[in-house]
């Protein structure tokens, strides 16, 4: 009887326990040292110069790895991202809110493809909008 109720209860979880809610989604294909921009528009005032800005752009393709520089609010990092699953993307969050770190906004940034006659990569941008406080803008590269 217990298995019955665990197998009711596992296939609940599965089937309302999918994926988050995707407010915005974008495709990047970027050249060699490209930069990509993004603004995040908050509905607070801003508190330095760079809040909400988040660039990014790629510097080396090697062995199937990608090499990705990463600007988000002035603080920069550097990424070695994979297609294969679980290496091919970044997550960065967007809301500093810390005491409920499970309901946090973020960008992930996903790697998808490298094209060898035009030398360009294709990235993926999701945006995971829990509060719906925020509005995002692609500065560039326009389409």
């Amino acid at each position: 009887m217990s298995r019955v109720i665990f197998g009711i209860l596992g296939f609940v979880v599965l089937l309302y326990g999918g994926r988050a809610d995707i407010g915005f989604t974008h495709t990047f294909l970027l050249k060699k040292d490209q930069v990509a921009e993004v603004v995040i528009v908050k509905d607070e005032k801003k508190s330095f110069e760079q809040e909400g800005i988040l660039k990014f752009r790629w510097t080396l393709f090697h062995n199937k790895r990608l090499v990705l520089l990463v600007d988000h609010e002035g603080f920069k990092r550097q990424h070695i991202l994979q297609t294969a699953y679980g290496l091919n993307s970044i997550r960065v969050y967007v809301n500093a809110d810390y005491k409920n770190s499970a309901r946090r906004d973020f960008l992930v940034i996903r790697f998808i493809s490298f094209d060898d006659k035009s030398k360009k990569v294709k990235l993926d941008m999701e945006y995971v909008d829990l509060s719906k406080r925020f509005e995002i803008r692609i500065v560039r590269p326009k389409k």
